[in-house]
């Protein structure tokens, strides 16, 4: 890893991490008493960690946005590496569903269809919603590169500002208050697309230490804010975890420029080489990994959560990397 890719190798690592601690820990929040230590553990760790998944859009943005390529040079690219990995590990996940539900004796080959199906269409399990997210914005990045290329960096940042008072709007909690104005083509996951970019061509190295204190304002504003809403109804309100809001699109700008300017420009350890090198396909892997090595650590959250984490990150390699020596493995790993 050399020059600005060091950073960027960083955030996917870091990226990695956080999905798994999300997953790790999300039971918690939905099973155990509200406003128990473990309760407040899972929430504090979720807190710090939504950052992960506007990474990932981000890193695309950052990379992608600067290439110069036909726009069917690029689909041929860019999906032949993720529909492969997408129908493979569909297919695993739909198996799995089946046989861990052990409900495949009992059904008919019509409702096993019609199940499979649902669940192609839809998602064979919650964490693939990913790549349904990524495959609709990379349709759209051969047009948006033409959009950047000729932004002017005031006209980026207008982008942006619209974008941000979008996640206003999406916001269920604040319908009734937002004048309802269609910013349909500003919302969503676009913006960390053009946010990772335009992070990544600017220079912010003298106001980092403010993002490191914005990103902890914005993390402790979001541990805050879903403990006073938890608490207040006694039931788990995750109304400010979701990916495409104020606090979290905060939370991702501010964490981006952090690892970007305190990333060292020095060998990196073994671990971190492998996590990025196979990143894509440890999230992929990662659930069905975690789901068997969560029950079987100590019951201490304090414990079970770091130990549950890095046993999930090296199963989770070492599952892809067998999977990479099969024939044709390298194509549908991810």
């Amino acid at each position: 890893m050399e020059g600005h890719n060091i950073y960027i190798s960083n955030l996917r690592v870091a990226a990695t991490i956080g999905v798994i601690l999300i997953h790790a820990t999300t039971g918690y929040l939905q099973q155990v008493p509200i406003g128990s230590f473990n309760w407040d553990y899972a929430n504090w760790m979720n807190g710090f960690t939504r950052y992960a998944v506007p990474i990932f859009v981000m890193i695309s943005g950052a990379l992608l946005l600067h290439k110069e390529e036909s726009t069917l040079d690029f689909y041929r690219k860019r999906l032949l590496k993720i529909v492969p990995p997408f129908l493979f590990w569909t297919l695993v996940y739909i198996i799995y569903y089946f046989w861990k539900s052990g409900t495949w004796d009992n059904l008919s080959m019509q409702q096993i269809t019609s199940i499979s199906w649902t669940k192609f269409r839809t998602g064979a399990n919650a964490h693939l919603w990913y790549l349904y997210m990524i495959m609709g914005l990379y349709l759209a990045i051969p047009f948006l590169r033409k959009m950047v290329k000729h932004c002017s960096t005031r006209e980026l940042e207008l982008f942006l500002l619209i974008w941000f008072v979008s996640l206003f709007i999406v916001n269920k909690r604040w319908q009734d208050i937002v004048i309802r104005i269609d910013l349909t083509f500003f919302t969503n996951y676009i913006g960390y697309l053009v946010l990772g970019y335009y992070l990544s061509i600017q220079d912010f190295r003298k106001s980092r230490i403010w993002f490191v204190i914005l990103w902890l304002a914005s993390c402790a504003f979001t541990i805050y804010i879903t403990h006073t809403l938890s608490v207040s109804q006694q039931k788990y309100d995750p109304s400010f975890y979701g990916y495409v809001l104020p606090n979290i699109a905060v939370a991702a700008t501010a964490f981006f420029v952090c690892i970007k300017y305190f990333s060292k420009r020095v060998t990196s350890p073994l671990w971190i080489s492998l996590i990025d090198k196979y990143s894509f396909g440890i999230y992929l892997a990662h659930i069905i990994v975690l789901n068997y090595v969560h029950p079987e650590l100590p019951d201490a959250i304090w414990l079970k959560v770091p130990l549950a984490t890095i046993a999930t990150l090296v199963g989770s390699v070492l599952l892809v990397y067998i999977i990479q020596k099969v024939p044709y493995g390298k194509y549908v790993s991810g």
